[in-house]
């Protein structure tokens, strides 16, 4: 249920912003605006054979973005987290209080943005805040291309532990490379190739074609996606994603199919992160030999909002079986809440049950 915020959307300020909205740094600070969170978090598992689990949780995300000044704006943003109880005196494995996740420039044109310095990257196998270097354009027709280069990566969410800047999956000592480019000059149709290098690690690369028609009441629509990696320490790796999905009335469905390599699971492809786990757990689904069915709903009515996803993972391992449950609502334009129950199905310490209950205020 966290809501992402897309690098090419942060990257596409206000079309005044190509101009200078003010003529000065004073200016410039003064008409900035600030941005921020109250996140509180609560979840505990039930185990199968073992003692339960759970935390509660508290977060503060505060961060400011100046006017832009002849297309240059600068964006900083820092979150505190802090556990209020424990059931067991571990479960929430904090090293970092706090983490300045955000600190950058940001030079807009007309067919060009550039971000450098800490900031949050969206892409499909690369998520999380990164201490990068990105630059965007649309010169193009129909095109968005994303090129890249990020050196560490941190954790700043408010329902887990934080985690400060650290080498790329911990083991790219030299950073990773990022080339994704976007086409949707076909009706429906959402072209996205894309490819990542990491030195002495690995390259990756991949494309997803996503398809969502309008066919009066209904939609219909659909995904396939498709990435291999070629390893230099460890064995290749490859994930498939297949899915058919449909809206009817506000009310949308899918099913759809995952499967990795039977031999090197997905290798390092998610070494930078990955916006592919739809589950609230569901980490089975990248191991060795994995291949998952699943199928899901979800939909809005007045201010509630609601979902659900079952998934059947078979793989090297073992067998898993998780069903997720979601309920959120709009108490008012700033205040959101939300649960979940989780059930997970499995061997050992994944044969349980959870429940998750969150409040978040924003301003």
């Amino acid at each position: 249920m966290r809501i992402k915020i897309s690098l090419i959307s942060a990257c596409l300020f206000a079309s005044s912003a190509l101009f200078a909205d003010s003529t000065n740094i004073a200016d410039a600070l003064k008409n900035g605006k600030i941005n921020g969170e109250f996140f509180i978090y609560a979840e505990q598992s039930d185990i199968k054979g073992a003692d339960n689990e759970g935390f509660g949780s508290g977060s503060f995300n505060l961060g400011f973005t100046t006017d832009s000044l002849y297309g240059f704006k600068l964006d900083v943003g820092s979150r505190a987290n802090h556990a209020f109880w424990e059931i067991d005196g571990g479960e929430y494995a904090q090293i970092d209080k706090a983490v300045l996740h955000t600190a950058n420039i940001a030079y807009s044109h007309p067919h060009l943005d550039v971000i450098l310095g800490r900031q949050e990257i969206n892409l499909e196998w690369m998520e999380d805040f990164h201490e990068a270097l990105v630059g965007v354009t649309r010169a193009l027709p129909y095109t968005t291309i994303t090129v890249g280069y990020t050196q560490r990566v941190a954790v700043a969410d408010g329902d887990k532990p934080l985690r400060g800047f650290a080498e790329i999956g911990d083991i790219a000592d030299n950073g990773a490379f990022v080339a994704d480019i976007k086409y949707d000059g076909i009706e429906y149709l959402v072209l996205n190739p894309y490819v990542y290098y990491a030195d002495d690690v690995a390259l990756w690369a991949g494309a997803k074609a996503a398809y969502d028609g309008d066919f009066g009441e209904f939609k219909i629509g659909g995904t396939l996606q498709y990435v291999l990696s070629d390893e230099d320490n460890i064995n290749d790796g490859s994930f498939l994603q297949a899915e058919a999905r449909g809206t009817f009335a506000g009310v949308n469905a899918f099913l759809g199919f995952l499967k990795t390599d039977k031999d090197g699971g997905v290798g390092s492809i998610r070494a930078a992160g990955d916006n592919v786990n739809f589950f609230e757990d569901g980490d089975q689904i990248f191991e060795i030999d994995a291949r998952t069915f699943y199928i899901g709903v979800n939909g809005a009515w007045n201010k509630f909002e609601f979902g659900g996803i079952f998934g059947s993972t078979e793989y090297a391992g073992g067998k898993m079986r998780e069903l997720d449950l979601t309920i959120a609502y709009d108490l008012t334009e700033h205040f959101n809440l939300s649960a979940a129950f989780v059930n997970g199905n499995g061997e050992g310490d994944n044969d349980y049950n959870k429940i998750i209950a969150q409040a978040i205020y924003s301003f």
